[in-house]
């Protein structure tokens, strides 16, 4: 008998609450869920629903006020937040609605500057983020400075600097909120290709159905709550059969 991998990632029971004032308004009030090696998950539901409270305690950004979040069996809040830090700079890639640039440095710079923050030499740092850049086929705007791209290169810049420590997991919070339709589906597409290709696990949280497709499970919330999870066979979307760009090794933390 085969034996059974063990979940790339698995929230048990979570709920989280924040005070505000002398009250306690829970925001997930008990979310159960797990993710398997290689999955691509769209997390859907309305503004206010819990999506991004679900995506950052995930993350070890939020303390969970009750419940588990697993991480390849590895129980995220046993560590203190440096620990959580460490962790989240290996195991997790993120690409935000808004990326945060260091603005003195140029795009090369800010690609490298998590392995930089990891304690990889600066030279070495630079050698790796050239391969993720040559990878999106960006190496052409390595020296400009990320203010100088439109908003769709500087979101696929994002995922470059989120892929270059070769995360397990890759977490996008809202990555299309500011694009264009164009430049959406393209970072999309990418993603996508970034799944296939490499097999790597996509948790990505929006509230635009129109990105159903390109999951393999579906998750809809509502209320702090998982209201629906809808497995997909395959996803409605599928790569054409030439497309081989993005092709990164299974995802072991810190990439060689």
């Amino acid at each position: 008998m085969a034996t059974k991998r063990t979940p790339t990632l698995e929230v048990k029971g979570l709920k989280k609450s924040f005070l505000v004032g002398e009250e306690n308004i829970p925001v997930l009030k008990g979310v159960d869920l797990e993710v398997g090696f290689g999955e691509f998950v769209v997390i859907l539901g309305p503004s206010g629903c819990g999506k991004s409270t679900l995506l950052n305690t995930i993350l070890g950004l939020e303390q969970p006020s009750e419940g588990q979040i697993l991480v390849r069996g590895k129980d995220v809040y046993t560590m203190d937040e440096d620990g959580r830090a460490h962790f989240r700079r290996q195991k997790f890639g993120v690409v935000y609605q808004q990326p945060n640039w260091v603005k003195s440095l140029n795009v090369i710079e800010n690609v490298a500057f998590p392995l930089n923050v990891a304690g990889i030499a600066h030279q070495e740092a630079i050698r790796r983020a050239k391969n993720i850049l040559y990878l999106f086929k960006f190496e052409k705007f390595e020296k400009y400075y990320p203010m100088e791209l439109s908003g769709g290169q500087q979101q696929k810049l994002s995922m470059c600097r989120a892929l270059v420590t070769n995360p397990w997991i890759v977490m996008a919070d809202e990555p299309t909120g500011n694009l264009d339709t164009v430049s959406s589906e393209d970072l999309m597409y990418d993603l996508k290709v970034l799944n296939v290709e490499s097999k790597r696990t996509v948790v990505m949280v929006t509230h635009n159905p129109e990105y159903e497709r390109y999951a393999t499970k579906l998750i809809y919330m509502e209320d702090g709550l998982i209201k629906n999870i809808k497995q997909k066979s395959k996803p409605d979307f599928s790569l054409a059969e030439e497309e081989s760009v993005i092709d990164l090794a299974e995802g072991e933390g810190i990439a060689k």
